[in-house]
C-alpha cells in the first residue's frame, strides 16, 4: 500500500469516526497495513497539515488522534457552530483538578481534600464524561476509583496529563497529607 493511499484511508476514518481514535483501532480497521506504517503516515499528515495551514488539523490526545479545526480560525467557525460546552462550576473545577492531579482517586479521598461531600459534583462530571470509573479498590466497601477521560484532555485542549500546570510544592504537600 503506498503512502498516499494509506493517508487517504486515514483521513476518511478520522472524518467518519468523529471522536478520538487510537492506533490500535486504526490498525484493526486498516488491517493490511502495519501499525508502524499507520503511525508514520499519521505523524507525516500532522506535519503536512500544519505546514500547509490546512483548515483541518490532526490533534493528538494521549495516544488517540482526531480531526480538529485550527484555534485561530475560531472567530470564523464560531459564527456557524454554537458551542454546546457548558461552563463548569467552581466545585466541579476543584473536584476535576483534584482528580486530574491525584488520579486514580476515590470519592472519600476527594471529600477529605475538599472538606465537603463531593458525590453530586462527581456525578455531574461523570455525566459530562470528563471523568470515569476505573475499577474499585480492594478495601472494605470496595470504593470506586476515578480518573479523567480523553474528553477531559479535549475540553482543556491538552494532549496529555503531562501538560497540566505544575502545582506549588506547598499545595502538593497539602494534597498528599492523610
Amino acid at each position: 500500500m503506498n503512502d498516499t493511499y494509506l493517508k487517504g484511508i486515514i483521513e476518511e476514518i478520522l472524518y467518519i469516526w468523529g471522536e478520538p481514535i487510537d492506533i490500535n483501532d486504526l490498525s484493526k480497521i486498516i488491517f493490511d497495513a502495519e501499525k508502524s506504517e499507520i503511525r508514520k503516515a499519521i505523524n507525516e499528515m500532522m506535519v503536512e497539515r500544519n505546514e500547509n495551514s490546512s483548515g483541518l488539523i490532526i490533534k493528538k490526545y494521549e495516544n488517540k488522534y482526531q480531526f480538529s479545526t485550527r484555534s485561530d480560525h475560531e472567530k470564523y467557525i464560531s459564527n456557524i457552530v454554537k458551542k454546546s460546552e457548558k461552563n463548569l462550576s467552581n466545585s466541579s473545577l476543584e473536584t476535576l483538578s483534584i482528580i486530574a492531579y491525584k488520579q486514580p482517586i476515590t470519592r472519600a479521598e476527594i471529600d477529605k481534600i475538599r472538606g465537603v461531600k463531593s458525590q453530586s459534583t462527581i456525578d455531574s462530571l461523570l455525566d459530562k464524561k470528563l471523568i470515569k470509573e476505573n475499577g474499585r479498590l480492594d478495601k472494605i466497601g470496595k470504593p470506586i476509583i476515578y480518573v479523567t477521560t480523553d474528553l477531559f484532555l479535549k475540553y482543556f485542549n491538552i494532549s496529555s496529563l503531562d501538560q497540566l500546570p505544575k502545582i506549588d510544592e506547598e499545595i502538593s504537600g497539602e494534597l498528599d497529607e492523610d
